[in-house]
């Protein structure tokens, strides 16, 4: 959730057809009749020009202090073609046009109205899962914004925490603090390990991580978009996926878990489920999540090497009724499916609280 300023227009584009060629040929219809629509809608005109072409045509405008009024004839096939966009409320520019449209003799009309602008986020605001209340943070800036196939993701400059990445409304990561996420999810890893999966991760600062603790490791992330990792390289200025060590595969965790399965794979030593807080797939009921969790879980258990070990981010380490408690349900499976488990809650400003990391061994 953020708080935005907007900036906005209404563009309205008209045509005119089976017009009276004589009136749509003449610059003091068209001044007299853009002057009106002008002030009608209590418009403020900062300069006019209408020009006459040989044999017949005109084409014109009013600029505005809230943008212009355009209009372009063409009296040979009794057609005009006019152009209404302000920044004024929307109920004014809508009367400019209708103004315009009746001072016009024609048989056929065609409008389209276009809704133009762009949100300049000011603040970031975020629940804390803790006390149900909400953060805000400072938006210095933003650096990009997209509505990827699966979610909505933001780049952002965001005061005391740097570059961040943030999904649906909520920081999956930051200049500021990542290092302290990185290292907290990655507490089971070994230097003796060889092989690793990372489900999400696409930011690409979890696998940098792992391998400055354990350079000579191998790395597979599988994340589902595209456009995260693009982001990532592009603002983050990540690097990572061109490290001779690392296999980038765009794709459900899901599914890449199960073929691994089946195909019998190189056992690994490690998983880290570095998903998003509703990972595509388990969002929406405590049922549904508590569903695809198991199914995680029981997949990468088939994966792992006897002793290896799975490692997750398990969002708020306590959460008021109204939020799901996405740590006591990582708890539950990971008792279920591999008897045992380690939990560490760890701050992370980024997220306005602490955030739970738990592991378990195969």
């Amino acid at each position: 959730m953020s708080h935005t300023k907007k900036t906005k227009g209404m563009h309205i584009l008209i045509d005119l057809f089976g017009c009276d060629p004589h009136q749509i040929n003449s610059s003091k219809f068209w001044n007299d009749t853009l002057t009106g629509a002008a002030q009608t809608a209590g418009m403020e005109v900062l300069h006019s020009h209408f020009h006459e072409f040989k044999p017949q045509g005109i084409t014109g405008f009013l600029l505005l202090s809230t943008s212009h009024i355009s209009i372009h004839s063409w009296p040979e096939y009794n057609y005009v073609a006019c152009d209404v966009f302000s920044c004024s409320d929307e109920a004014e520019t809508i009367m400019a046009a209708d103004f315009l449209i009746q001072a016009v003799e024609s048989t056929k009309k065609k409008v389209q109205k276009i809704k133009r602008g762009y949100n300049v986020m000011e603040y970031l605001e975020s629940p804390i899962y803790k006390t149900g209340k909400t953060s805000r943070v400072r938006v210095v800036k933003k650096l990009a914004e997209t509505h990827s196939a699966f979610q909505e993701i933001v780049v952002a400059d965001l005061k005391k925490l740097g570059k961040s990445l943030i999904i649906d409304g909520l920081v999956q990561t930051s200049e500021f603090d990542h290092e302290r996420y990185d290292r907290a999810i990655l507490a089971p890893l070994k230097s003796t390990d060889k092989r690793i999966i990372i489900l999400g991760g696409g930011d690409g600062y979890v696998a940098e991580m792992a391998l400055k603790m354990n350079p000579k490791l191998k790395i597979t992330i599988i994340d589902l978009d595209s456009e995260v990792v693009y982001l990532s390289k592009k603002y983050l200025h990540q690097k990572v996926f061109s490290h001779p060590n690392v296999v980038l595969n765009i794709g459900d965790a899901l599914n890449y878990l199960k073929v691994y399965a089946d195909k019998r794979g190189e056992k690994v030593d490690g998983i880290i489920s570095d998903l998003t807080d509703n990972p595509v797939g388990g969002a929406g009921t405590k049922r549904k999540i508590s569903e695809f969790y198991e199914t995680v879980f029981q997949l990468s258990k088939e994966v792992l090497k006897p002793g290896g070990w799975i490692s997750a981010q398990a969002g708020a380490a306590s959460v008021v009724p109204k939020y799901i408690d996405a740590a006591k349900i990582t708890e539950n499976k990971f008792k279920k499916v591999f008897g045992n488990f380690t939990r560490k809650d760890v701050m992370i400003p980024s997220f306005g609280e602490k955030n739970s990391f738990i592991w378990a061994k195969n």
